[in-house]
């Protein structure tokens, strides 16, 4: 965190320099000791800081980092000082982040964006992927926010999951038309009729964490903001139901990864309330499943619902999707379908 009201100067990102290497290893453990404090045994952390964290490890890294092309050794400064620093390359698992840091009292001050900013501008890679510990949150948080979603689980340490940035994603082609409906992106212009069911308490009384609607339409808005960003990292994201012949805005649908990082990918849908029965959802949702499946070459889709929320169940079925059980997301224990695509 950085003290109340005191300006930062921006960071400038170079390649690291043996001559860094002090200050590398002195923001590894600071940051080491602070991240995992409560997760890992001190002894531990001391134990892995002086194996891989010694001065002369980091100069000799960072000098062969500087002779490679697939290899790049970073530092965030700041007023002269490394207040962060990355370490990508290629390993047994492809391109790979294999350490990123910072000094705590520099985190949410853009250093670590910096440095991945920097990192996906020189690599000629579609992904690259990275180990995060499950209990690491602030970690956690940051790489959601990059667009990283969960793909397995590390190998590195227990309780470690690996996650993977896609920089070239998939896109659907869209506008998708259906028998009645139009399928097509979200914009700003929406927000307003967005409301008309986002506000709708009844309409949203099973929908998302809390089951509640937004209490106006610079709250919504915010919805199509995200589902800008979601389509921006991924690809996919939430989309506008129009009537083909009638109003726009009548419902959403689309594909989302579950809470953001995965590990599936979950359809969504909600459709207007005063267009409820008219099977609107049933085929809105499957055309969000042939898009994912057809388009998007995505092998399983999920859609979830509130256990006593029959009707949305009773859509998913109609739609081809087969229960399967329950599953925890979103902190509530919630019903799951799935749709496969065929193989072959």
């Amino acid at each position: 965190m950085t003290d109340a009201g005191r300006s930062l100067a921006p960071v400038t990102v170079r390649d690291a320099r043996p001559s860094d290497a002090r200050a590398i290893s002195r923001v590894a453990r600071a940051s080491w000791t602070d991240t995992y404090r409560g997760i890992l045994e001190p002894a531990f952390i001391e134990e892995f800081l002086a194996a891989n964290y010694a001065p002369e490890q980091l100069a000799t890294a960072a000098e062969r980092a500087s002779q490679r092309d697939d290899t790049h050794f970073l530092v965030a400064v700041r007023d002269g000082e490394v207040v962060a620093y990355a370490h990508y390359g290629v390993g047994p698992r492809g391109p790979e982040l294999f350490r990123i840091y910072a000094d705590p009292a520099h985190y949410g001050t853009g250093a670590g964006s910096a440095l991945l900013d920097e990192i996906e501008r020189r690599i000629d890679a579609d992904a690259y992927v990275l180990d995060v510990h499950a209990r690491n949150q602030r970690g956690r948080a940051f790489y959601d926010r990059r667009g990283f979603v969960i793909v397995g689980q590390g190998s590195f340490l227990d309780g470690d999951l690996t996650l993977r940035r896609s920089l070239r994603p998939r896109r659907p082609a869209l506008p998708a038309r259906t028998e009645r409906l139009t399928i097509r992106e979200l914009t700003d212009a929406d927000a307003t009729a967005l409301h008309r069911i986002y506000g709708d308490a009844e309409a949203m009384r099973h929908v998302g964490r809390t089951g509640q609607s937004t209490p106006d339409v610079v709250s919504t808005a915010r919805v199509i903001g995200f589902a800008r960003r979601h389509a921006e990292h991924h690809g996919f994201s939430l989309w506008a139901i129009d009537e083909t012949d009638g109003e726009q805005v009548v419902g959403v649908a689309g594909l989302l990864w579950v809470e953001g990082h995965g590990p599936e990918v979950e359809a969504a849908y909600l459709v207007r309330r005063d267009r409820w029965g008219r099977g609107y959802a049933t085929e809105a949702l499957r055309e969000t499943l042939r898009i994912g499946h057809d388009q998007l070459g995505l092998p399983r889709i999920v859609a979830l619902a509130y256990p006593e929320n029959h009707a949305s169940q009773r859509v998913m079925e109609k739609a081809g999707m087969r229960a399967e059980g329950s599953v925890h997301a979103y902190e509530r224990e919630l019903t799951r379908h799935v749709s496969e695509r065929p193989t072959g």
